[in-house]
C-alpha cells in the first residue's frame, strides 16, 4: 500500500498508519521496526514526523507458519452460546508474545473455536478478556461474542468479577487472615514487579488471603484479587516475605541462597470465578486442585 502524506501539519507516523490500516497500535509499531514500512524509499522510525509530500509505503511480509502444535491443551469445564470456561493447564502460554508464539491458548481458541477471532479489541488476543501467568494453572472464562466480551470487559474493569486462588507459601504465616495494598511498579531492569512502599509511584495493587493450613515449612492459602496487576499475588507474596512455592521469579533471599528450585511447578492455581452474564444472572465455578499439586501437598508435613 502506497500513500502520499496530503496534510500541511506534520503528523506521527504510527499515527498515521493507525488511520489508514486495519490493525492494531502494537501491530503498527510492529511492522514499522521489521521494516515493512518506508518514508520516501527508507526504512522509518516509529515516531518520524510526517510532512506535506512524503511518500509512505507499507509492504506487507508475508509469514508461512508451522501449523500450531499443542504440547498441553485446555480442558473444557462448560460451553453455552456466550462464553467457554476453561481449566488452563500450567505451561501453556496464554497469547503471543514480541516472540511470536504460535502454540498459545489464544491459537488453540482460534483453531478449535473460529468465531473467537473476530472478538475482542486485539487480533493477537482474540477473545482473551483476562490472562494468568504461563507457569499458573486454573479457571479462565472465553466470550464467545462481541457483546459477551464487552460485558466481561467492563466487569474486569470495575473488578466486580470474584476472582480466588489457592496458593502454598513458604514458611508458617502468623496472621490468620490479611491484607496487601502495596502498590506494584515493573522494574524496568529486570522486567519484574517490585513493591513500592517507601514512594509515592507504582499502580494501586490489592491483595487479601486467608489460611488454610499451616504446615511446618509452609502455609496453604486462599488468595483473592482486588486488583489486576502482572504477577500481582506472586510480588505481593514475596513482598512479605513468603515466596510462593515452586516460584523462580519471586523468591526471597533465603530461597535465593539456596541456588535451586526442586518444586516442577509454582504452587498457584486459580479455583474460583464468579460473574455476570448478558441476562444479569450470576454464574459461579470452582476448580479442585492439580493432581500434582495434590501430591506435593502429600509429601510435606
Amino acid at each position: 500500500m502506497e500513500y502520499t502524506y496530503q496534510e500541511q501539519d506534520k503528523e506521527r507516523l504510527d499515527k498515521f498508519l493507525l488511520n489508514h490500516l486495519d490493525i492494531s497500535r502494537s501491530q503498527i509499531k510492529k511492522v514499522i521496526l521489521d521494516g515493512q514500512v518506508t518514508v520516501n524509499g527508507k526504512v522509518s522510525t516509529v515516531h518520524h514526523w510526517l510532512k506535506h509530500g512524503d511518500k509512505i509505503l507499507y509492504e506487507q511480509k508475508v509469514v508461512v507458519q508451522e501449523p500450531a502444535t499443542f504440547d498441553t491443551e485446555p480442558k473444557i469445564i462448560r460451553q453455552v452460546d456466550e462464553y467457554l470456561i476453561l481449566e488452563k493447564p500450567h505451561g501453556l502460554l496464554v497469547h503471543p508474545t514480541d516472540k511470536g508464539e504460535n502454540d498459545t491458548l489464544a491459537d488453540w481458541l482460534v483453531k478449535y473455536f473460529p468465531e473467537t477471532a473476530k472478538i475482542g479489541d486485539d487480533p493477537n488476543r482474540p477473545a482473551i478478556v483476562h490472562r494468568l501467568d504461563k507457569e499458573v494453572s486454573g479457571l479462565m472464562i472465553i466470550p464467545l461474542t462481541q457483546d459477551s466480551f464487552d460485558n466481561l470487559k467492563r466487569q474486569f474493569q470495575d473488578r466486580t468479577i470474584k476472582k480466588e486462588y489457592t496458593a502454598l507459601v513458604h514458611g508458617q504465616m502468623i496472621n490468620e487472615q490479611g491484607e496487601i495494598t502495596t502498590p506494584l511498579e515493573r522494574d524496568k531492569k529486570t522486567g519484574l514487579m517490585k513493591v513500592q512502599s517507601a514512594k509515592n509511584s507504582g499502580k494501586r495493587s490489592h491483595t487479601t488471603y486467608q489460611v488454610i493450613k499451616k504446615f511446618i515449612k509452609y502455609t496453604l492459602v486462599e488468595v483473592q484479587l482486588k486488583t489486576g496487576r502482572m504477577h500481582q499475588i506472586r510480588a505481593h507474596l514475596y513482598s512479605i516475605g513468603h515466596s510462593i512455592v515452586g516460584d523462580k521469579l519471586y523468591r526471597t533471599k533465603d530461597l535465593r541462597k539456596k541456588k535451586k528450585v526442586l518444586e516442577q511447578r509454582i504452587f498457584l492455581h486459580a479455583n474460583f470465578l464468579k460473574f455476570r452474564v448478558l441476562d444479569g444472572q450470576y454464574h459461579t465455578y470452582h476448580s479442585e486442585l492439580p493432581k500434582e499439586l495434590k501430591d506435593f501437598l502429600k509429601t510435606i508435613k
